[in-house]
């Protein structure tokens, strides 16, 4: 028979209030224990055939401290695990090792008290998972009493933007997909022009979440290009925003700080697309003065012409990431040194 017993400690509501000598000690009976006499295959595949047992917290939950009471029946204290392997999951299909720990002993007294084992510094997970590496030399694997303190989570500490936008038919569609628990929730959509002033251009209202991954889409008829971001809003008030992303229809669009310039010069690029960006810089005559290239997976580029030695008057960045292009007007002012 294999018997269990999970304290899961809520740390932000729950206070100890035992006056106890001993307020963590525990029984030498083997019947409170979980015990495993034979291997079988893990939940975890990498794990193998194992002894090993599966914590389903019920909802993904902040995890704290780890004490353990293991096997503490005077005849039985080499059946204790010793070394294991903590894996945790938010779905139970994908683990994450957490790490190594080591169950100390127990010395089959009344006055045991378990140990603290690790802080999980508050990793968020729904399962967690103890495969045991080897024990202290008995012939089956197992502990008396694990608890855990967790931490409620919010909805909004969930939240798994992946954000994406096209052009449709001369708009700009916005789609991007919310990994969540069950909750009510409300969507603002906001544009921004300059990546800075930032205005909703839609609201959902108060809907329901389902528990999963949900894909969501909305389309702006504005035929300017503009950053995108969303807005997620708990029924409690709590909120979270998705990186802003910038959705360009037509050519990229770029900015010069300061300009005029003297000395040195900066170059904002902002693209839809991912990949290489290609730039050239040329006088009024179509001369090259400069010219490289950016490959980097962001929207916002920063390119850094400092130092050019060259003479006052107009010049033109041009640059082209696949088949969009954008061109910008800057002027070179004398350098004046005191």
């Amino acid at each position: 028979m294999k018997y269990l017993l999970l304290i899961i400690l809520f740390t932000s509501v729950i206070t100890d209030t035992n006056s106890q000598c001993f307020p963590d000690r525990h029984n030498t009976s083997w019947f409170d224990a979980w015990v495993s006499c034979e291997s079988s295959q893990n939940p975890n595949s990498i794990r193998g055939k194992s002894h090993w047992i599966l914590y389903d917290f019920g909802h993904i939950y902040k995890l704290e401290n780890l004490h353990v009471w293991n096997i503490n029946d005077p005849d039985k204290l080499d059946d204790g695990l010793k070394n294991v392997v903590i894996d945790y999951s938010p779905d139970g299909n994908t683990w994450v090792e957490s790490g190594n720990a080591v169950f100390p002993k127990a010395n089959g007294s009344s006055t045991y008290q378990g140990s603290d084992i690790l802080d999980f510094n508050g990793i968020k997970a729904r399962y967690m998972l103890i495969t045991a590496k080897d024990n202290y030399g008995g012939n089956c694997f197992g502990f008396s009493e694990l608890r855990i303190g967790v931490s409620p989570i919010t909805g909004t500490e969930l939240v798994n933007f992946d954000f994406d936008c096209d052009e449709k038919n001369g708009h700009t569609e916005i789609s991007w997909t919310l990994t969540n628990e069950s909750k009510t929730i409300a969507f603002d959509i906001e544009r921004s022009y300059d990546g800075e002033s930032w205005s909703v251009i839609n609201s959902t209202g108060n809907f329901a979440v389902k528990e999963g991954t949900n894909k969501y889409s909305f389309t702006d008829k504005s035929d300017k290009d503009a950053f995108y971001r969303v807005k997620i809003i708990e029924s409690s008030g709590k909120t979270a925003f998705s990186d802003p992303s910038y959705c360009s229809k037509g050519n990229l669009n770029l900015k010069a700080y300061p300009n005029p310039f003297s000395d040195d010069l900066k170059i904002e690029i902002f693209s839809q697309n991912e990949g290489l960006i290609r730039y050239k810089l040329t006088d009024i005559l179509g001369r090259i003065i400069k010219s490289g290239s950016i490959d980097t997976d962001s929207s916002i580029h920063i390119l850094d012409l400092n130092n050019l030695n060259i003479n006052p008057g107009n010049y033109f960045l041009e640059v082209n990431q696949g088949d969009k292009n954008g061109q910008i007007k800057i002027l070179k002012m004398d350098s004046y040194k005191n």
